[in-house]
C-alpha cells in the first residue's frame, strides 16, 4: 500500500466526515467516510498495514470529535475510535476472502460491518466509562441500547454511501499500490502475475 494516497484518502474522508457528511444527517445519523477508506484499504492491502491504517484512521477521528458532556468539556479522549476502528478493520480482514474485491458493492457491506463493529466498540467503552463518577457518556440522559441502536443506522447510512463511494475508490486502485495477487495453473505449476 502506498502510505502517501492512503494518507490523502484519509485525510479527506476526515475532512468531509467534520465538514460535509452533516448535511446528510437524517435522524441524528450520519455516515462515515472514514470507516470506508478504512474497510477499502482492509480489503485490499495487507494486513498488518491495514491495521496500522485502521488505528490511525481511529486515532484522528479521536482527535477531531471530542465528547462534549460532563464537567470537563471538551473532553478527547484516544481510545473509543482507535481501538473501535482496529477491531472494525479486524473483522474486514476475517472476511474479506469470502467476498469479490472488485466490488463496490462488497465495499458498502465491508464499510457497514467495520462501522458496526467500530460503534458497538464505542458504545462499550463509554457505557464502561460512565460508571466512573463524574464521567457521563456523550449520549447524555439517552440509554446505551438507545445508542447501539444508533450505531446500527449509522453503519447502515455509512453502508449505503460506501457503494459509490467504493465504485470510486476501486477506479483509483492502482494509485493505491496493492499488492499483485499471484495466481497458480494446475498442470504445468507456472506461477502467473496478475497486476491489479
Amino acid at each position: 500500500m502506498r502510505w502517501p494516497t492512503a494518507l490523502v484518502v484519509l485525510l479527506a474522508a476526515l475532512v468531509a466526515d467534520v465538514s460535509f457528511m452533516g448535511v446528510l444527517e437524517l435522524g441524528g445519523v450520519t455516515p462515515r467516510l472514514v470507516c470506508v477508506a478504512v474497510a477499502f484499504a482492509a480489503m485490499q492491502a495487507e494486513p498488518g498495514a491495514a491495521r496500522w491504517y485502521a488505528m490511525l484512521a481511529g486515532l484522528l477521528v479521536d482527535l477531531s470529535e471530542p465528547s462534549m458532556a460532563g464537567p470537563r468539556a471538551p473532553l478527547y479522549l484516544i481510545a473509543p475510535w482507535t481501538l473501535g476502528v482496529f477491531f472494525g478493520a479486524e473483522a474486514v480482514l476475517s472476511l474479506r476472502g469470502i467476498v469479490v474485491r472488485k466490488n463496490p458493492l462488497a465495499v458498502g457491506v465491508l464499510a457497514g460491518v467495520l462501522t458496526l463493529s467500530a460503534g458497538l466498540f464505542w458504545t462499550a467503552w463509554w457505557a464502561l466509562r460512565s460508571w466512573y463518577p463524574d464521567s457521563p457518556a456523550p449520549w447524555g440522559t439517552g440509554s446505551a441500547l438507545g445508542e447501539f441502536g444508533r450505531q446500527l443506522l449509522t453503519a447502515i447510512s455509512t453502508g449505503v454511501c460506501a457503494v459509490p463511494v467504493g465504485w470510486l475508490l476501486l477506479r483509483s486502485g492502482g494509485m493505491w499500490g496493492f499488492p499483485s495477487v499471484i495466481s497458480r495453473q494446475r498442470g504445468g505449476g507456472q506461477a502467473r502475475i496478475i497486476r491489479e
